[in-house]
């Protein structure tokens, strides 16, 4: 059985230390991930400790399969929404909501003037982009996370995971051009 395994169940189990574990592994990867959709550092924060206080509460009835990290992810996301929702006193569509991050490039790569061009017309395409298909990219490209996963944290069905990843990078392609985007991804997957 897993250490991350352990901690779940000992959150189950009522235990506060194996909640204070899951808050201290997690608190700052959904902080970070928060960042992202908006520069209101307090209202990342409450969705932070929202999202733990939630799992407290319903812990007794928690299911939740061997992918823990992406149940919270996907609750902090939901709570994070509910946040800025109420915060603009408007109701919003999902698609609406900004999301966007900061490029880095491996130095042995590509070096000094090089990487800065190529980060600032990356970074301009990808303003370009709607805001599923940046954070789409940024699962896939940046975190790693696979097709299954991003489904579960943004809450759509892998077959759209996989079309909304394939329109992202058609319009990356056109926007960019097609020897950039080769570049683009042999880097992000480098």
């Amino acid at each position: 059985m897993s250490g991350e395994q352990l901690l779940w169940d000992a959150v189950r189990n009522s235990d506060v230390k194996g909640l204070e574990a899951l808050y201290k592994q997690y608190n700052a990867a959904l902080y970070n991930y928060g960042k992202k959709f908006t520069g209101d550092t307090h209202l990342v924060e409450d969705a932070v400790q929202e999202t733990f206080i939630a799992l407290w509460k319903y812990r007794e009835r928690l299911t939740v399969n061997s992918m823990f990290h992406l149940y919270l992810f996907k609750s902090f996301r939901n709570h994070l929404f509910r946040l800025l929702k109420e915060q603009q006193h408007t109701s919003y569509q999902e698609e609406e909501l900004p999301f966007s991050f900061e490029l880095g490039f491996d130095a042995r790569f590509i070096e000094g003037e090089d990487a800065a061009m190529l980060s600032r017309q990356i970074q301009q395409a990808l303003t370009q982009l709607t805001a599923r298909q940046r954070e789409i990219i940024w699962f896939r490209f940046f975190e790693g996370r696979s097709f299954e996963e991003i489904a579960e944290i943004m809450d759509m069905q892998v077959r759209a995971t996989y079309k909304l990843s394939a329109r992202a990078l058609a319009s990356l392609k056109e926007i960019m051009g097609g020897p950039a985007i080769v570049l683009l991804l042999s880097l992000l997957r480098g």
